[in-house]
């Protein structure tokens, strides 16, 4: 059932993808993260490259897009990330969100092919001729595909409305490569997901392109100890 209309505004995490052992996916440490996530204030939640998307087979992307859509609907906005390789993929994601209730859905362009800008407005023109919800359009040309120009852009809102057409540009990545950048955002994040208790584990689907090493980890906890610290000296809590 497409969802209703909802206003895309707020806090909206994009949530990390826990495993089993086995590495397939581990729904009841999905559903506690989720919950965990609007617990701590968020507003809704994302399901994006940092959710490991590109590293799902599809039927397990439209799994893990249909649990998002259950555990995190009733508390808030879930959005789906629907980018592909081909027109027709990204299309059969972005019908699927939209079935199982998403509130909108993002792509970024194909990663195996820089396209040119005909072809860039046409696959983006496609996924928003396929529903009904919001596409955002996830600028991350920093390191994926090729530079999308304002006069696209603006191409696509002129045609399709600001109800129809958002955009979320990207920051360049820590790392050179896609694969580095994605992976030190997993590393870190996941591993702090586990000291807090939300996680079982810390697996990330390989090959990676960055690992913890035991310095970084005693970097990013000193980090995090102070973090809390100052979160709680502000809000005078223990």
């Amino acid at each position: 059932m497409a969802s209703s209309k909802r206003e895309l505004c707020g806090v909206l995490p994009v949530f990390q993808t826990p495993y089993h052992p086995d590495e397939t996916i581990d729904y009841d440490t999905l559903e506690r993260e989720i919950a965990w996530l609007h617990d701590c204030g968020a507003h809704g939640i994302v399901m994006a490259m940092v959710s490991e998307t590109l590293r799902l087979a599809s039927e397990e992307r439209e799994q893990l897009a249909e649990a998002a859509c259950q555990f995190g609907r009733a508390r808030g906005v879930v959005i789906i990330s629907v980018g592909a390789e081909s027109s027709k993929v990204t299309e059969r994601f972005a019908r699927h969100a939209e079935a199982v209730g998403a509130d909108a859905v993002m792509a970024i362009p194909p990663v195996s092919v820089g396209i040119g800008e005909g072809e860039l407005v046409a696959y983006y023109r496609r996924i928003i001729e396929s529903v009904r919800i919001p596409v955002i359009v996830q600028d991350a040309s920093g390191y994926v595909g090729r530079t999308m120009s304002i006069g696209m852009q603006a191409r696509l809102l002129e045609e399709f409305g600001p109800d129809r057409v958002l955009y979320k540009p990207e920051a360049n990545p820590i790392g050179p490569r896609l694969s580095e950048s994605l992976d030190a955002f997993l590393a870190v994040e996941k591993h702090l997901l586990v000291r807090q208790g939300i996680f079982k584990n810390a697996l990330v689907r390989g090959p990676v392109g960055f690992r913890l090493d035991e310095g970084t980890r005693r970097e990013v906890d000193r980090l995090f100890d102070r973090m809390i610290e100052a979160a709680q000296q502000t809000t005078g809590t223990d």
